[in-house]
């Protein structure tokens, strides 16, 4: 098996888990179930550490805008749990600014690329 092969395949499992992500937290919307609710933000902390490994993989310099990416998007997936745990807000407003500052670096470093 080739490296192509093996991102084609974690590619494809982050777009199940976020497409998984979505209908969680419609359901948990539409249904007003907080179980549901619960399952959709840990799913989101899986999809954020995922995204973040993954594209810390892709990174060839560990010093690069992408691996600032990387490192957040995984620190709030990261946060994103602890937020569950403890029900306090400022650590689920931090686990989104993670998340919202890995994003936008990674919108960057594409961006710079081209």
């Amino acid at each position: 098996m080739n490296a192509t092969a093996g991102s084609t395949a974690r590619s494809r499992a982050i777009v199940a888990l976020i497409l998984g992500y979505f209908v969680v937290l419609v359901y948990a919307t539409v249904a007003s179930d907080p179980l549901a609710a619960i399952v959709a933000e840990l799913g989101f902390g899986v999809i954020a550490i995922a995204v973040g490994a993954m594209l810390y993989g892709q990174t060839a310099n560990p010093r690069s805008v992408l691996a600032a990416a990387a490192a957040c998007l995984a620190a709030g997936g990261v946060l994103t749990f602890a937020a569950v745990l403890t029900r306090a807000a400022a650590i689920d407003l931090l686990s989104s600014l993670f998340v919202f500052l890995g994003v936008g670096c990674y919108v960057y470093a594409v961006w710079r690329s081209n």
